[in-house]
């Protein structure tokens, strides 16, 4: 990729808007991935596991955030929350009420604190990092979209093959 073309997807609102999604997209599955088989041992190792996928969530928002100059976190922050929300929501209702058929297990008030949580946590990442010396911006590529999009599509794999286990 010429560098010219890196700059126009760095600097770009649409491609971070996909990149958002797509980083979203991957983390929802990656999350069911890291939750499911702990959670099929015992509910502990399960709910361990559900905080490990809540710091993944949280590094993924500061690793996103990476990418934008530190005087625009506050916009990407609102960004990054409301995509990761809105995606995190779409893929429950896609795989609870529609794939599986239970959407009364999906509407529940840990659903909803974990829709809170999702939204909170680029600006929790951004207060805990508000001293961070950002040295450089990282550059949003094709091929970091491509390996995001990569994992997504690997761990819903996973997730849908692991649903006979639940």
């Amino acid at each position: 990729m010429r560098q010219d073309d890196a700059f126009s997807l760095h600097s770009n609102l649409f491609w971070r808007i996909i990149w958002y999604i797509v980083v979203g997209v991957a983390l929802y599955w990656v999350g069911n991935v890291v939750a499911v088989f702990p959670w099929l041992i015992s509910r502990t190792l399960g709910i361990i596991a559900m905080i490990a996928s809540t710091l993944l969530w949280a590094y993924v928002a500061f690793y996103c955030l990476r990418h934008v100059q530190k005087s625009e976190w506050n916009m990407y922050a609102l960004f990054m929350a409301s995509i990761f929300l809105a995606t995190a929501a779409v893929q429950d209702y896609f795989l609870y009420a529609v794939y599986r058929g239970i959407p009364d297990e999906l509407y529940v008030t840990s659903t909803f604190i974990a829709y809170g949580l999702v939204f909170a946590l680029p600006f929790i990442v951004r207060l805990i990092m508000r001293n961070y010396q950002q040295k450089a911006i990282l550059v949003v590529s094709l091929q970091k979209i491509g390996i995001a999009f990569l994992i997504g599509v690997v761990s819903f794999l996973i997730t849908i093959w692991s649903i006979r286990y639940w």
